[in-house]
């Protein structure tokens, strides 16, 4: 079963999926990446997963819940991948808890012959028995080894061996007894044992069967003769059942309110026999007697196994709207008249589940919490954690569903998979099941939760180790398939935490069966993706793997053709970026064409993705002429494919490479205006890259030019689709402004931006760019009024960036130094000392001693800020000050100012060495 939903969705069974999406920066015009046959799309966001639902449903029906157990538990059976006859064992249990036998067998029906084990002839001995077909039944439970039942439902072997007992000719009250008891002992908690208890209730009463005229005439006149005694309460009860068998349901009911009526207050214990009775066969809807008997059971009864029962039908009864309402008054005044602790315990957790089933976190997590507070020992404590974890789940706080997972596996002992480890004689009366014993499969579903909880809150290192410790701890609890996704679940997480370690991950679980060729191809090809980020040294690796997979004689022969030929296509693309194009070229030739056993679509995406890796090949080794032929073909034999094209846009770079602008740009046009691509996805990125060709040329009508072609572009359908490429455009549209001193429009385009992306981490540049524009229209040229408010704008974005963590340090230290440089500029020349030196240069250069990145910018705006320090203190006198900024600039070989520095010391009387001294 899968127990979690994949952040990455499986391979297609067939086709290719959309090219690898272009990276578009504002600060960089990358090259195009070429179409890819392994595409993953997200896979859609839910909620909860299918593990969070499954221990839903789990607490549901441990809860005397079925009906709701039931829903989810066909929701996950209808979940694409789910273990379809294990989710129908559990439906069906839940069915006849529910008291819908016909659905059961349907649902058990369906259970496929060779799984119809122990597990699946105790449900079908349950059914039958509810139906009235006992041989059925005995035949079921005869056919059973208890030795072959799993830990989980050995109770509902008890509660069958004693209910076939209970209708046997000669019945034997005693035996059914006995069995009914070790059922209730081996239930995991207090409302699982009531649930229990009143399955039983429900299988007397079936048997008194439809009875005639003249045993009602007789179980009346015991009623009246013996009114008022011990016994006469219970022929009362005989009779209101015989009644409700024989149809007359309302009669039933109105004879047990009667008697209820006349009932002395001290006869407590008949008062709660009545009341349960009544609340069993009569109306349980809003304003129904049987539900204002269970209320009344409830705040004034005696007898807390009724008690608990009347909860459990409450609940039942109170899916829906007015019931629901109805139901949290009643709980609500329950608990605020005190019940006894059991009664409390179980009143506070229906109201926790009624709180999340509404949406009520709060509450929800008020009560558990109070639940784990007030009852260390409670049975109830793992389902009070599931519930905060479910909790936490659904409002997406990850890290604490994580934790919260981790504290219910605390509360868990795990059980053996089969009940022969607890033989029958362990099992008698009077003995008590440890509290929370448990299958080890409830342990591997929490650690599952943990798992994916960690990885969905981005903490990728927890989550591999999770997923490590289910695979170490759990294993035998797992059916070979989902040890398998498992395994490819923990790769994905050991890649995301750095691919370093990735690889030895993959090559340990290699070496286990269960490992499949398909879930190891995928994680080496997620690897490999993964690597090609690294740098050259990252592409060589993810190459040397795939070239070491491809030439396995065992592998690469029982690999399904289409996963070799994505595999030997994904070699020629690692062999390119790896700086081999004429090694790609020998590979391309071994390829063209593909197996003929794939489906004929795949062989025509693979075939015109390999024909556009050899174009860029032929390009990287200067053979124009060729490259050019190649691409011509590419776009007749394939003119409608991804690759053709993507092939405008390699081929635009190209020419972009050696400076032919004009001719890069027919080559974007050719894409832009050609009306049978106008809805393709690659379409905004051609015209983005028009206006960054415009743009590089620089003269006024090409910045005007550059404007019109991102207006065009977030007017393209496929544009919408992608918010990041808008943000993009946009961004680069008010720079376009601000060459064209257009400043108004460029503040509305960043204005734009900040409002509309606030939630990217990018917007901080957005931000750094509306605060430069503020800043130069605060000081216009001379002869033009300026406006304060420019500069109060600016200051305050300057000063959100510089303290905003969650920021780029680059940008932090640019937005720093000009805070500094606007501050001096409005005469706070002491506030601007101060930020230069508390703000940028003690914690970003002083404080922080980790080299700068290959492309970082801070160094040149730190160099900046000294140089500007340096001539600030210089001015106001501080020439101590003065020589320490420009001391520290040499001190730390920051790439500019150094001149400026070396000559301002000489002039102080400091001599300095010059580079090469």
């Amino acid at each position: 079963m899968r127990f979690f939903r994949k952040i990455f969705t499986r391979l297609p069974a067939g086709g290719l999926a959309l090219a690898a999406a272009l990276t578009v920066s504002a600060s960089a015009q990358e090259a195009p990446a070429a179409p890819a046959p392994l595409s993953r799309k997200p896979a859609a966001s839910a909620p909860v997963p299918p593990g969070v639902t499954l221990a839903a449903a789990q607490r549901a029906h441990d809860l005397g819940l079925p009906s709701i157990a039931a829903q989810l538990y066909q929701e996950l059976r209808d979940a694409p991948g789910a273990d379809r006859a294990a989710l129908d064992l559990a439906l069906a249990a839940a069915l006849l808890d529910a008291a819908d036998a016909a659905a059961a067998v349907e649902v058990l029906e369906r259970v496929p012959e060779g799984q119809r084990g122990a597990a699946w002839r105790v449900r079908s001995g349950l059914a039958a028995l509810q139906l009235d077909q006992r041989p059925a039944a005995q035949a079921h439970w005869d056919a059973i080894r208890e030795a072959e039942l799993p830990a989980e439902d050995l109770a509902w072997y008890r509660f069958l061996t004693g209910a076939l007992w209970d209708t046997a000719t000669p019945r034997d009250v005693t035996r059914a007894n006995t069995f009914y008891v070790q059922a209730e002992e081996l239930a995991p908690t207090v409302m699982a044992r009531a649930r229990f208890q009143l399955a039983g209730e429900r299988v007397r009463l079936r048997l008194y069967g439809k009875p005639s005229e003249a045993d009602l005439r007789q179980a009346r006149e015991n009623a009246r003769q013996f009114a008022g005694q011990a016994y006469g309460y219970e022929a009362a009860r005989n009779y209101a059942v015989m009644l409700a068998e024989s149809g007359r349901r309302e009669e039933a009911v109105e004879s047990l309110q009667r008697v209820l009526a006349t009932a002395p207050a001290p006869e407590r214990v008949a008062r709660d026999e009545l009341r349960f009775v009544l609340g069993l066969i009569g109306d349980r809807t809003r304003a129904g007697a049987g539900r204002a008997a269970l209320v009344q059971l409830l705040e004034s009864g005696s007898n807390l196994q009724r008690q608990r029962q009347a909860l459990q039908l409450l609940a039942e009864a109170s899916r829906e709207e007015p019931e629901r309402g109805q139901f949290r008054t009643e709980l609500n005044r329950l608990l605020a008249g005190r019940p006894a602790p059991p009664l409390l315990e179980a009143a506070r957790f229906f109201r926790a589940q009624l709180a999340l089933a509404e949406g009520d976190f709060p509450r929800a997590e008020s009560e558990a919490n109070a639940l784990l507070k007030d009852f260390p020992v409670s049975r109830l404590r793992v389902h009070a954690w599931t519930l905060l974890t479910q909790s936490a789940w659904e409002q997406r706080r990850y890290r604490l569903a994580a934790d919260y997972a981790n504290k219910a596996k605390g509360e868990l002992v795990p059980a053996t998979g089969a009940a022969e480890s607890r033989p029958a004689a362990a099992i008698r009366p009077g003995s008590a099941a440890t509290d929370t014993l448990v299958p080890a499969r409830v342990l591997a579903d929490l650690g599952v939760i943990e798992a994916e909880a960690w990885f969905r809150a981005g903490d990728y290192r927890s989550a591999a180790d999770a997923y490590a410790a289910v695979l170490r701890e759990r294993r035998a609890a797992m059916a070979p398939g989902r040890l398998a996704e498992l395994m490819f679940q923990r790769v994905l997480a050991e890649i995301k935490a750095g691919p370093a370690d990735a690889g030895r991950v993959i090559d340990e679980l290699a070496a286990d069966p269960a490992f499949d060729l398909e879930n190891r191809w995928e994680a080496e090809w997620n690897l490999a993706r993964a690597l090609n980020l690294q740098g050259a040294e990252g592409v060589r690796q993810a190459y040397a793997r795939i070239t070491r997979l491809l030439g396995e004689p065992a592998g690469a022969a029982e690999l399904k053709p289409e996963l070799r030929a994505r595999m030997a296509w994904l070699q020629a693309r690692l062999s390119f970026d790896s700086g081999n194009p004429a090694e790609t070229l020998r590979l391309v030739d071994l390829q063209v064409g593909g197996p003929a056993e794939i489906d004929a679509t795949l062989r025509v995406e693979i075939a015109s993705i390999l024909t556009l890796l050899k174009a860029r090949s032929e390009l990287a080794l200067g053979r124009e002429p060729a490259a050019l032929e190649t691409l011509k073909r590419l776009r007749d034999d394939y003119p409608r494919t991804d690759a053709a094209i993507s092939s405008y846009l390699i081929e635009s770079e190209y020419y972009a490479a050696q400076d032919k602008i004009d001719e890069a740009r027919n080559r974007l046009i050719g894409l832009t205006d050609n009306p049978q691509y106008a809805t393709s996805p690659y379409v905004p990125y051609a015209l983005y890259r028009l206006a960054l060709l415009s743009e590089r040329l620089g003269r006024e009508e090409n910045l005007k030019e550059a404007n019109q072609r991102i207006e065009d572009l977030v007017k393209t359908p496929a544009a919408v689709a992608d918010p990041g490429l808008l943000f993009a455009a946009r961004l680069r549209q008010g720079d376009i402004f601000r060459k064209l001193n257009d400043f108004p429009a460029a503040q509305r385009a960043y204005d734009y931006l900040v409002n509309n992306y606030a939630q990217r981490p990018d917007v901080v540049v957005a931000q750094l760019a509306l605060a430069d524009c503020h800043n130069i229209q605060a000081s216009p040229p001379p002869g033009q009024p300026g406006d304060p408010s420019h500069a109060d704008s600016a200051q305050l974005l300057y000063e959100q960036l510089r303290d905003r963590v969650d920021a780029p340090r680059d940008v932090r230290v640019e937005a720093g130094f000009k805070l500094g440089l606007l501050l001096a500029r409005r005469g706070r020349v002491e506030e601007a000392a101060k930020v230069w030196w508390s703000d940028v240069i003690t914690p970003f250069l002083v404080d922080d001693t980790k080299p700068a990145e290959p492309d970082a910018k801070r160094p040149y705006w730190l160099a900046r800020t000294l140089t500007e320090l340096g001539d600030l203190q210089e001015k106001r006198g501080k020439r101590e000050e003065a020589k320490a900024a420009y001391l520290l600039l040499l001190e730390k070989r920051l790439p500019f100012g150094g001149t400026i520095a070396r000559s301002r010391l000489e002039q102080m009387g400091v001599q300095v060495s010059r580079p090469g001294q």
